[in-house]
Order: structure tokens, then sequence, then C-alpha cells
């Protein structure tokens, strides 16, 4: 398996990832977390995928003029969108910079998967549709092979929203429905549709109740019945539990890896997950901090660079741990599908480790020639040419970070700041 092939929920459509580190550190991620991705960190995402679903199938359910899934979909995700901004003043969700100018500008919402309509530059790419719906499956919410809920999932949408909204007056949903059925239809969010919109604005408040804790912690915390993870991600969850609300980092990987050790044999695997994470992570950071640097240093030579890397990070990087490093090689190679990968990042940590920059330039240019070719023979970034580098894809922005930080980099998130975060906006106050 290779690149986004071993798991279509790590990375984001259109990331950059010239060293294609998505898949190596996704794979390491997944043995921890089985569901979410780096983009799912809002539980009313989450709501919003299920009643886009519940009312797709509604609208088939009464002919929906052939319109497809996807545009019924797209329509319901901006009708919550123009509700959480209007009335709740809320701007938790995709596609704020559009949904805001058009209401303050006092234009007329359009629903339509149209273009102009859309709240996204590409609505079913970069919206939830895109980007929640296969973690939406991998959480038992959505069935895998069609555009519907699970029977639990289901229940749960008419026992919970529907009949909220049946309760605020708006009998079986029907005025959403019949907005959606239409192919363009204009959302008058204050006027004629205002009754609509509260409906679901107070759908969408930051506050849970008892009913949505208890489900979304079975499906979103825990991953679901068929969370291959389960176990783990059950102890991580506690665990994260008790930190601190906020973003997480490098310190709070630690901080779990530390009680998960002192918890003992109950905990071990996860603290040799965690263990795994931090010394992968020890390696892929500053490797792509040096990438990133190379990319604002043509028409130099690798001795310049790596003279400059040393300046800036010392005679050598003793913070790795070079053995457990090397025990890592075959999950490496696995996930790039190619044992000379694995060889070459073992030989970057030894580089590092020994203080010799010009080597680790040397394989990371390697890497992201290996890359190019293995997604269809595109040019890599940077090669050699008459000794000097020649960098065709530059970044005029990239710096080395400091001495003081590289201890504790951490570029890459292994789904552990969706899943902290998830669990912390479930946390009863």
């Amino acid at each position: 398996m290779f690149l986004t092939d071993l798991d279509s929920r790590a990375g984001v459509k259109g990331s950059r990832d010239p060293l294609g580190l998505v898949p190596l550190w996704g794979l390491f991620g997944r043995h921890v977390v089985g569901n979410l991705t780096t983009v799912t960190t809002s539980v009313r995402g989450f709501t919003t995928v299920l009643l886009g679903y519940h009312f797709v199938k509604a609208v088939q359910d009464i002919g929906g003029d052939g319109q497809s899934p996807l545009r019924t979909f797209i329509k319901l995700e901006q009708l919550v969108a123009y509700a959480r901004c209007a009335i709740s003043k809320d701007e938790d969700f995709r596609g704020l910079r559009k949904v805001k100018r058009l209401l303050a500008e006092g234009k007329t919402a359009y629903l339509s998967a149209e273009a102009d309509d859309q709240v996204l530059s590409d609505q079913k790419v970069y919206g939830l549709w895109g980007l929640y719906s296969s973690p939406s499956r991998a959480s038992g919410l959505v069935e895998r092979d069609e555009a519907v809920l699970t029977p639990v999932a289901h229940e749960f949408v008419e026992r919970t929203y529907i009949a909220a909204l049946e309760k605020d007056g708006l009998k079986d949903a029907r005025e959403i429905v019949d907005l959606l059925r239409q192919a363009r239809p204009a959302f008058d969010v204050t006027g004629r549709h205002a009754k609509v919109a509260r409906a679901v604005a107070r759908l969408m408040t930051p506050n849970y109740s008892g009913v949505e804790r208890e489900f979304y912690r079975e499906h979103l915390v825990l991953g679901g019945p068929g969370n291959a993870a389960r176990d783990l991600q059950t102890q991580l969850a506690g665990l994260m539990g008790k930190l601190p609300a906020g973003s997480f980092g490098h310190v709070h990987l630690l901080a779990l890896r530390k009680e998960a050790h002192r918890r003992g044999a109950g905990h071990a695997a996860l603290a040799h997950r965690l263990s795994r994470i931090c010394h992968l992570e020890s390696l892929l950071a500053p490797a792509a901090a040096v990438f990133d640097f190379v990319l604002v240093r043509h028409r130099q030579t690798v001795a310049s660079v790596a003279k400059e890397i040393r300046a800036a990070w010392g005679s050598r990087l003793s913070l790795l741990d070079v053995e457990a490093i090397r025990e890592l090689r075959d999950e490496i190679a696995q996930a790039f599908g190619d044992s000379a990968a694995g060889v070459r990042f073992i030989g970057v940590a030894e580089a590092f480790l020994g203080g010799d920059y010009a080597q680790v330039v040397k394989l990371l240019l390697e890497q992201n020639a290996f890359i190019m070719q293995a997604r269809g023979g595109s040019a890599a970034w940077v090669r050699m040419a008459a000794g000097r580098l020649d960098v065709r894809f530059r970044d005029e922005t990239a710096e080395l970070p400091k001495r003081s930080e590289v201890a504790h980099l951490w570029r890459h998130n292994y789904f552990l700041e969706s899943l902290n975060g998830i669990v912390h906006a479930l946390r009863e106050a």
C-alpha cells in the first residue's frame, strides 16, 4: 500500500506532502485513533453530517425531482451554516467567510450546488461531504456502501433532532424538506424562513444533552463498534480527559505517554504505541523542517546549507533515540511499500545524530524524488545541478526552527489533536 491508498482518511485533499509523510504518520496514528482525521475536529460538524444524510433520504423518499444525494447534502450544509451564523452568531463551521460576508451585505442566500452559491471553493471536496463522510462511515454513522445513515444513527437523529424540530413546530421537518427539494431556493434567514433557521440553530449549540454525549462518545470518542483501535482509543480518550482543555502539542503527548507508563501493565500497549509516535515524530518533524529550508536555498551548495543548519541547531541532534527509531524501520517501509524507504529514514536519523547535515539533505532529496516518481513520474521538487541545489518548487518563507524548539517540534498530529478536541468538547462542565 502506498500514499493515500494506505488510508484515504489520513490527509486533506490537495495538501502538500513532498516527502510522503502522510501515510507514514497516519499508519502510526491509526494504532491509537481509528476513526478521525486531521480535520474532523467539530462535533457539530458530525451533527450536520447526520442531518445531511437524513434529509438526503427524506428528499429521495418524496421523489426529489431527480436530485442527487450530493446536491441535497450541499444545500443542507449551506442551510445549517446560514442559520448558525445569522441566529447564533456561531463561527465554528466550514464556509464561514462566504456566509458571513453575504449576510453582512444583506444579499439573498441561495441554497444550491451551483458554483456561485457554494460556501467554499469546492464544497464537494472541502465541505463536510468530502471531509467528514469517510470518518462518519468509520465511526458507524453512515453505511459503508450507501449514502444512508446506519440504523443506530437514523434512530438517534429521529429521536433527538427531528423530534426537536417538530417540537419547534416544523411538522415532520417538512419545511426543510420542501426547501431542499427545490433546485435553487432562496433562504430568507430572518424573514419567511426565520422559524426554520431558529430551529436548526438550536440544534447546533455548543451545549450537548446527555443523550448526545452518550451517542457521540460511543461513535466519535471510542470510534464505534467496528473500530480496530477501540481498546487503545478508549484508554487514550480517558487519559485525554484529564488534560487541560486547549490545543494539543508535543508536551501533551509526552504527558499521555508518561501517564500510560505509570498505570502499568493494563496500559502497556498504549504506552508502547505512544512511545513509537514520540520517536517517529522526533525524526519526522526536523526532517520536514530541513526539507522546507532547502526550498529557500536555490543555487546553494549542499555543504553551505549543512553549515547553516549546524549554526542553527548545533553540532548534532542528540535528542534522537536512534536505537528506538531503528525498531520502526519495518513499519516505515510498510507505509511506503518500499524497504529502501525504511533504510533511508533510518539513515536520516543516524545522520542527524552524527551531525552529518549534508547527508540529511541528500537523503531527503532522494526521498522527494522517490515520492514524485511513485506519484506518476512528476519531477522532484529539488535536484542537484552542477553541484548546486536546483529548486523547482520554491518556498520563500520557510525558516529553520530555533535550537530550543527542536526538541518539542510537533508537525504531524497522528489524529491525536482531533480526538483531544472532541473529548473536551463533550466533557461535562
